[in-house]
């Protein structure tokens, strides 16, 4: 009995070896790309949300788009996403800055595993501009 016994020793650790490691390294992988994503997604959020503030607040639509380039551009350099990053700026009636504007910027960035994510942030030009 004491020989089956001494036989046994460390049959758990090789079960768990055997049975749950390969169970959760799919789980450790998803978390893994879901927490990329996620942080992608917050990040150009944020981006987008300056841009929008950045363009709102200029003078004129051609100061406007000239500086919320360049926000883009550094923001996106800083990030680490500056060859993959598209943008494009919507508005509710031309000329974009008027009282009372509604400006929408979407920025559309290309993961490193050919996954895209679009982001949009949408601010309004002050009732008094």
């Amino acid at each position: 009995m004491m020989r089956f016994i001494r036989e046994n020793r460390g049959s758990a650790s090789l079960e768990f070896v055997l049975l749950a490691i390969p169970l959760f390294l799919p789980i450790f992988i998803f978390m893994n790309f879901f927490a990329e994503s996620t942080d992608t997604q917050t990040s150009l959020r944020t981006l987008a949300r300056e841009a929008a503030r950045t363009y709102v607040t200029s003078k004129s639509d051609e100061i406007a788009a000239e500086v919320m380039s360049q926000v883009i551009s550094e923001g996106s350099s800083a990030l680490g996403y500056s060859h993959s990053i598209r943008y494009w700026v919507r508005c509710s009636q031309s000329p974009c800055i008027y009282p009372n504007g509604r400006v929408a910027v979407t920025i559309v960035a290309r993961l490193q595993n050919s996954k895209s994510i679009e982001v949009t942030a949408i601010e309004y030009v002050s009732p008094w501009a």
